[in-house]
């Protein structure tokens, strides 16, 4: 059975009373591996339950998100303050299991939301970002070991990468979905040199460190000495 009829059959058996039902995730994009879950979100009236559950259907598992539309109001407010949207990506880039006027008017206003893009950065949460870069930077320029050559590219990657998601006011992903939000900055160089990298069989440190410079010089350059995390003030210190 196909992704999308699976899906259809799990919410007529499990939430026949539902307002509205999505397929979303690698499913509903056409990009499923023998091991992807089928993530389906069920829309009900406020009122009604929030939960999410993995279950198994048919043999094959199914991630169900299950919400109204005061939940939903409240994960995207959340998701959009960790600038990282799984439920506004299901929502809005998903199959609806059902066409009536209540899914396409959720899909519409998930759709919006993703458009609208994350919090922006504040400047202390910029310089953080930067100083992060900075020190793992140095941590895989010194690197001797390859399990910790390893490790440290690892987190250059992520760091590199959200980064630059956020200078262009992308949404950031997780595992898979991070490389995937790359592909939103098509002619972006940096964005494209990440994913090959990610690509490539030999991960090669010096490839990375030289990308990922570049999106550190983007972001305002190295950041070191003199950066302040907190206050020297004691507490209730007059200014």
């Amino acid at each position: 059975m196909d992704p999308v009829s699976a899906a259809r059959a799990f919410v007529a058996e499990r939430h026949p009373d539902a307002d509205a039902s999505i397929l979303g995730g690698s499913a509903a994009q056409g990009r499923s591996t023998p091991t992807s879950d089928l993530d389906i979100v069920v829309l009900y009236p406020d009122g009604g339950a929030n939960y999410a559950q993995t279950t198994r259907y048919r043999g094959q598992i199914v991630e169900e998100f299950v919400h109204t539309p005061a939940s939903l109001a409240f994960w995207y407010a959340r998701e959009r303050a960790e600038r990282c949207a799984v439920l506004g990506d299901l929502c809005a880039q998903g199959v609806l299991l059902a066409v009536n006027g209540l899914g396409e008017a959720w899909q519409r206003d998930a759709r919006l939301y993703m458009q609208h893009g994350p919090e922006p950065l504040t400047d202390q949460e910029h310089g953080l970002r930067r100083y992060e870069l900075s020190s793992s930077l140095d941590d895989l320029r010194g690197s001797a070991l390859p399990e910790e050559t390893f490790a440290t590219a690892a987190e250059v990657f992520r760091q590199s990468a959200e980064l630059l998601l956020l200078q262009h006011g992308k949404w950031l992903g997780k595992g898979k979905w991070m490389v995937r939000r790359l592909e939103q900055l098509p002619s972006d160089i940096d964005a494209a040199a990440l994913r090959d990298w990610a690509g490539s069989p030999d991960h090669s440190a010096k490839r990375l460190i030289h990308v990922a410079a570049r999106v550190l010089e983007a972001n305002g350059g190295y950041l070191m000495e003199g950066f302040l995390r907190g206050s020297r003030l004691a507490p209730g210190t007059a200014v």
